[in-house]
């Protein structure tokens, strides 16, 4: 006997219950803190387009069309918001969804983010880092003064992220190894970082001076206490006007490591590590964004170069007339 074929089993179930049960499902996973917040802020977000533009109350409702009138929603809300942006919200909210599509809550479709085209991000030139990174007098200045130098120092040494450097403790620098034991990363998935030759007498003076136990977080306020986000972000924004530095991002740190990494000659492959990266994917893209000024090493290291002495030949050879 022939069987018709039925349609996807969809099982009828809140949006705020499906969500909850994924949240609970990515705690039990033991993803990070932050990346637990992200989900939540970008459902948010989600849940205020379907209040407002949509009335759906069960998460079987939530279709393809959904995501395009979702991008066109934030567009016209924030007319200035980048496709960046919209692609950081759009990755939570896929996250979310394929669990409910997963899990029979939701029909199955594809969510495709937005073409971006990279454009290079400028980083730090030669006289801004050399204006940001000249030592003040410890004599006369502050402490908040002092630590902000060697977290400049500290930015230039390493690339990492915000939310890295903030959660290191002095009992993850080990001066001896000349390691720091980074245990608060992005993919959740801690590492050593090398501390570099020019960058252990800096970091030897300011521990001796900032003090604190072992538990202590190493960049802290003058209070001796964890710097938030914000704070953070607020301390760089001074420190480089003060310095006649326009440019304030943290991040702007991150990708003049990497371009100064690059430019030096250093690997592709350890410079992945030394950013944290799980793949080679956004390396890769640091290496094609700045492949116009990788030119020399070209000239350098290709093949060819070893053999300019046999190709090369001083005699003119007359070009001929091409015919037409």
């Amino acid at each position: 006997m022939k069987r018709k074929i039925s349609m996807q089993n969809i099982k009828k179930i809140s949006l705020n219950e499906a969500f909850e049960k994924f949240i609970n499902y990515k705690i039990a996973m033991n993803k990070a803190k932050h990346t637990i917040i992200y989900y939540e802020k970008c459902f948010n977000f989600f849940s205020v387009f379907i209040r407002e533009e949509k009335s759906v109350e069960l998460a079987n409702q939530i279709n393809e069309d959904f995501i395009i009138d979702y991008v066109l929603y934030k567009r016209n809300k924030s007319p200035n918001i980048s496709d960046n942006t919209i692609n950081n919200h759009l990755r939570g909210i896929r996250a979310v969804l394929y669990y409910f599509m997963e899990k029979g809550y939701t029909k199955n479709f594809h969510i495709t983010l937005i073409t971006v085209k990279h454009i290079p991000k400028d980083g730090y030139t030669h006289e801004e880092q050399q204006k940001l990174a000249e030592k003040p007098d410890i004599k006369k200045c502050s402490f908040s003064e002092y630590r902000n130098w060697v977290l400049i120092c500290h930015l230039l040494a390493s690339g990492n992220r915000s939310r890295t450097i903030r959660f290191i403790k002095n009992k993850d620098v080990d001066l001896n190894d000349m390691i720091i034991a980074l245990n608060e990363t992005k993919n959740n998935e801690g590492y050593e970082m090398p501390i570099s030759d020019e960058y252990l007498p800096i970091l030897k003076e300011y521990m001796i001076i900032r003090g604190g136990g072992a538990d202590d977080y190493l960049f802290c306020n003058q209070y001796g206490k964890q710097l938030t986000e914000g704070g953070l972000r607020i301390i760089m924004h001074k420190y480089n006007k003060k310095r006649g530095v326009d440019k304030t991002s943290v991040h702007i740190f991150r990708n003049t490591f990497a371009k100064n990494w690059l430019l030096s000659g250093g690997s592709v492959k350890t410079l992945q590590h030394a950013l944290g990266h799980k793949n080679s994917k956004m390396v890769d893209e640091y290496a094609r964004l700045y492949g116009r000024e990788l030119r020399e090493d070209f000239s350098k290291h290709t093949p060819l170069s070893g053999l300019k002495d046999i190709v090369s030949d001083n005699k003119k050879i007359p070009m001929k007339k091409m015919r037409t």
